[in-house]
């Protein structure tokens, strides 16, 4: 469905409607004509692309046409991007969050629409039973130039990312947030690059890699040294764990940078003999005595017993603290 809107989208912007696509050519002959099933004869497969929409409605086979084409694109370069940010994530301190996989799914949807923007319906034919059969063409010198404009885009934006994170950035929160919008950029990329070599059978040389970039980022976080600011023994300890899994240096005192948390639970209820206990639990990232970021979070936890419910407000916690972490170090910072 996800495709067929994006297709429709497709449609409706594009102006380079054939004349061929008239009633007169629908009424021309009864016999099914060749393009439906052999449209390399008429547009070769080395300089078109093709597909063919079939409907009771003339519009919606046109629409269903756009939609095919646009699917040559996404089914091959969805199943490639699941291969990509599966290796990403397994590199990733950070991991490739279901955020940043959205993100990257949109994108390509955007790219596979900037491709095809000079598609045409070149055929269209009335079948006796009353069914309407439409050709969209794509030119691949068309949409081999829209990818590459695309791709040179990107390589700016991610060279720009890298710039500002190495050398610009106020604080070092927002120096990794940008080095993690600067691989996720570059994973879609690599999937332009792959529908042009779906195309042309040839890419684009690029200075950076995603591997080169998660490398990037082990740099910066192996460089921070972070003391936890927390009164508690135990959170302490699960908060030093939780960093030490991001190659962060753990130190104890006060360093530059300092982690703390804050608990804010309600007093529990009792509903149809279950206990609830709702509240939220917070945590600030802080440089040079400075809140660079914070982030908090909804808890909810019940029990059957009262007083189960700290034991499991602790194990809740405890579940999470790596990606609340994770969204307070490599997401944008919520102060």
């Amino acid at each position: 469905m996800k495709k067929i809107m994006l297709a429709f989208s497709i449609l409706s912007s594009m102006i380079l409607i054939n004349g061929c696509a008239s009633s007169s050519s629908e009424q021309a002959s009864t016999e099914r004509p060749d393009w439906i099933d052999h449209a390399e004869v008429k547009y070769p497969n080395n300089e078109y692309l093709t597909a063919v929409g079939e409907s009771s409605n003339r519009t919606r086979s046109g629409k269903s046409a756009v939609a095919n084409l646009a699917e040559i694109f996404s089914v091959n370069i969805s199943a490639e991007t699941k291969i990509l940010t599966k290796a990403i994530k397994e590199q990733s301190k950070l991991g490739v969050t279901s955020e940043s996989s959205t993100s990257l799914e949109r994108n390509i949807e955007s790219e596979t629409k900037q491709s095809i923007e000079g598609v045409e319906i070149k055929e269209s034919w009335l079948s006796p039973n009353g069914e309407y059969f439409t050709l969209a063409v794509l030119h691949k010198r068309s949409a081999a130039q829209n990818l590459t404009e695309t791709i040179m885009e990107s390589d700016k934006k991610i060279a720009d990312l890298i710039e500002y994170s190495l050398n610009t950035a106020p604080n070092s929160i927002l120096a990794i947030n940008a080095l993690r919008s600067a691989r996720d950029k570059q994973l879609s990329r690599d999937m332009a690059e792959l529908q042009l070599k779906y195309i042309t059978g040839g890419g684009i040389p690029n200075e950076f890699t995603s591997q080169k970039i998660e490398r990037l980022i082990s740099r910066h976080l192996a460089s921070l040294k972070v003391s936890v600011n927390i009164d508690d023994k135990q959170q302490k300890e699960i908060l030093q764990s939780a960093l030490s899994t991001f190659g962060v240096q753990v130190v104890d005192g006060k360093a530059e940078m300092q982690l703390s948390s804050a608990l804010d639970m309600n007093i529990p209820t009792v509903i149809n003999d279950w206990y609830w206990l709702r509240g939220s639990y917070e945590l600030n990232m802080l440089e040079n005595g400075k809140v660079i970021s914070r982030k908090r979070w909804s808890i909810k936890v019940s029990a059957r017993q009262a007083d189960l419910l700290m034991p499991r407000l602790q194990d809740k916690l405890t579940a999470n603290i790596n990606k609340y972490l994770q969204e307070l170090i490599s997401d944008s910072p919520s102060l």
